[in-house]
């Protein structure tokens, strides 16, 4: 019972990553806020860690190896052309971000202390 609860907490703690199609005034806000001269077709949304703009490919490559490789971070992914997106800014060292979500179970895990070889032997 302890463990279903544990499972259920741990799946509620994923975020969401959705890949975007922007529409034609969603690009025109985004190069404004990045910078004009960006090729900006694609927004990945990576929850409350974040988000960057990008070409399709670029956000494709994204979406894919993070959908991948970071199963403790991300639920499954959803791509759309249809998404309300508020905040046009690319999240600044996103990676490094999604990096640090992803280790922290593992440094959790890490911290807790050893036991010697008479604690094991006698339970302690």
């Amino acid at each position: 019972m302890l463990t279903t609860a544990v499972i259920r907490q741990e799946s509620t703690l994923k975020e969401k990553l959705i890949l975007v199609t922007l529409s034609k005034k969603q690009i025109e806000k985004a190069k404004e806020i990045n910078g004009a001269r960006k090729k900006i077709t694609h927004a990945l949304l990576c929850g409350s860690l974040g988000q960057m703009f990008g070409t399709e490919k670029q956000c494709k490559k994204y979406y894919f190896v993070w959908n991948n490789i970071f199963p403790l971070v991300f639920e499954k992914g959803i791509e759309t052309s249809n998404y309300e997106i508020s905040y046009f800014n690319s999240t600044p060292g996103l990676v490094n971000i999604i990096l640090e979500k992803n280790d922290s179970p593992k440094k959790d895990i890490l911290q807790q202390p050893k036991k010697g070889f008479f604690a094991k032997l006698f339970g302690t």
